[in-house]
């Protein structure tokens, strides 16, 4: 099972304050953090790529989240 690969989507939005301890709890092996950004204007997308794929999209949870969905690898 060391195959198996779980992508977790995290649609953003100035998220600065909370996202570096998020993804820190989050990372693990054979997880793939997709975070899909909706235009933040703090420090969310630097922190973000620090952790694993920045994607920048359009705002809209939907959005961000179907965005970040064409880019999963997991499974």
């Amino acid at each position: 099972m060391s195959d198996l690969r779980v992508s977790i989507i995290i649609p953003t939005l100035n998220e600065a304050e909370s996202l570096g301890a998020l993804l820190n709890t989050l990372k693990a092996p054979n997880v793939e953090l997709i975070v899909c950004d909706g235009g933040s204007a703090d420090d969310t997308c630097n922190i973000a790529s620090q952790y694993g794929k920045l994607i920048n999209s359009k705002c809209g949870r939907a959005t961000q989240m179907n965005a970040g969905a064409k880019q999963a690898k997991g499974q």
